[in-house]
């Protein structure tokens, strides 16, 4: 994985081949499969250490969703094309089987519409997603030249995102 890790901070997600990473391992891509059984396990289990910190939302307070989307955030920008990396991984698993499902466990134990705990919960982390996404965009962008300047970090205005989402949950939130 940590082979994997640098190949994608290096060269991005469409050079995270198993080709790339058996020559750089100095192994045949074969030997790879001893491991990982296609691309799509290996991408899983680096978007799996990608996420290795991120802690699972346990439904406390709202307030405690602010702070799992910043964390989550952090560990979306700690890589290059994390978050779609990432976005990609969750695409292919059931609901139930992703980051989003304890979160919408977390709202439904606190008394939410199941429509609104669902919502609430594809609403945090599709934002994040879509931010961190865009904010790695732009920063290769500046890299590339493409666009000039330096590439900004915009995790204040992702917090002002979420709590305005945080604000509209807890005006629908049952007494």
């Amino acid at each position: 994985m940590a082979t994997a890790l640098d190949i994608l901070d290096a060269y991005g997600l469409p050079d995270l081949t198993m080709r790339r990473i058996a020559e750089t391992l100095g192994v045949q891509p074969s030997a790879l499969y001893w491991h990982v059984a296609s691309k799509q396990d290996l991408l899983r289990a680096v978007a799996d250490t990608i996420l290795a910190d991120l802690p699972s939302f346990r439904g406390g307070d709202l307030v405690d969703l602010r702070l799992w989307a910043a964390r989550f955030h952090t560990c979306l920008m700690a890589h290059r094309n994390a978050a779609e990396l990432v976005w990609s991984v969750l695409t292919l698993q059931t609901w139930e089987a992703g980051i989003g499902w304890p979160i919408e466990q977390g709202l439904l134990d606190r008394g939410f519409d199941p429509a609104v705990a669902h919502a609430g919960a594809t609403g945090v982390l599709h934002l994040v997603l879509a931010h961190a996404f865009d904010e790695d965009q732009r920063r290769q962008a500046v890299r590339l030249k493409v666009l000039p300047g330096a590439p900004t970090e915009s995790a204040v205005g992702l917090d002002e995102a979420v709590r305005l989402l945080v604000a509209g949950l807890q005006a629908s939130q049952p007494c």
